[in-house]
């Protein structure tokens, strides 16, 4: 059975790669370089610049053989490789330009663009070699859902499934699906049968806890984040999960310990510090609400800057070809 490209096709694949030629030869001036070697290197851009590839290309391999530590250089080549369509040399280039200086945003620019690219080409080739096998299937649902198109994700989740029933992240993946749209029962059944396949699978555990939570059931919620704890003691997530399951039930130093344990796994987690004000609250040690809302108050500040720097980030980029 062929299958449609959830993100749009050849034509997609073939608009991404001519969008990341034109970027490749065009993106960026040329750094100023000093000596000999730097104009060596400028050439080379010149000659990506007026669309003479294969001199770029032989400009940036010549001028590697003898500094191959340089990053600029092997960016160069990267990007004279994605004009040839040489797609995988240039993505081991850039690699080596990310390993040399891993804060090169060039470096981590392209490696984002030709990742997607590849991972695109991998995509199409799969679904034309196996088009009915689980993990085309798999792939089309997350690009489904991707989109938002949750309703096609489903169909294709399930086909995946239908033919590989044992796969416990498809049925993992369904369970996350169902929960993200509060169908709690469907979803508990999809964490079930995971869970039976695979008594150690995390993402079912915490999952079924989930669920349990939003049906105000902390009970059974603590015995399922209990058992994604024990499955990965270092899961903030599951730790913050099973203190706010503990504080519901009124196990409020139970609930503490485990919110302590999910800062202590991750600092930033803003919203284990809220639940520790009330719980402190509670237990009438008022410095120490204090001291958990006033964290809580800081994170906020922090997430308010940082959304405020990146619409202002979005306002100011020009628009993405397409």
């Amino acid at each position: 059975m062929k299958q449609r490209l959830a993100w749009g096709g050849t034509r997609s694949l073939a608009r991404a790669g001519l969008c990341l030629l034109a970027l490749a030869v065009t993106l960026g001036k040329p750094t100023a370089l000093r000596g000999e070697a730097g104009s060596e290197l400028q050439d080379g851009t010149k000659a990506l610049y007026t669309g003479q590839y294969q001199q770029a290309r032989m400009l940036a391999s010549r001028y590697l053989q003898a500094h191959p530590q340089d990053a600029s250089a092997h960016i160069l080549l990267a990007r004279a490789e994605i004009a040839l369509g040489q797609y995988q040399p240039a993505y081991e280039a850039l690699r080596k330009a990310w390993e040399l200086n891993p804060s090169n945003l060039d470096a981590l620019y392209y490696l984002e663009r030709l990742s997607n690219l590849l991972s695109q080409m991998e995509f199409r080739q799969l679904l034309e070699t196996s088009p009915d096998s689980f993990r085309a299937h798999q792939l089309l649902a997350e690009s489904y859902l991707a989109r938002n198109d949750r309703e096609n994700a489903e169909k294709e989740y399930q086909a995946a499934g239908k033919a590989n029933p044992k796969s416990v992240e498809i049925l993992d993946a369904l369970g996350d699906l169902m929960r993200s749209e509060y169908k709690f029962n469907e979803a508990q059944d999809y964490y079930a049968r995971a869970a039976k396949l695979s008594p150690r699978d995390y993402a079912s555990a915490y999952g079924a806890g989930a669920c349990y939570l939003f049906q105000h059931n902390p009970q059974r919620a603590i015995e399922d984040f209990q058992r994604a704890v024990a499955i990965n003691p270092d899961s903030a997530t599951a730790r913050l999960a099973l203190g706010d399951g503990l504080l519901r039930v009124d196990r409020t130093e139970a609930g503490i310990a485990e919110l302590q344990a999910a800062i202590r796994l991750n600092p930033d987690i803003r919203q284990a510090y809220t639940l520790l004000a009330h719980a402190y609250q509670k237990l009438g040690q008022t410095r120490e609400a204090q001291q958990a809302l006033a964290k809580d108050r800081e994170l906020a500040r922090e997430e308010a800057r940082g959304a405020e720097a990146e619409n202002a980030d979005e306002s100011a980029s020009p628009a993405k070809p397409q």
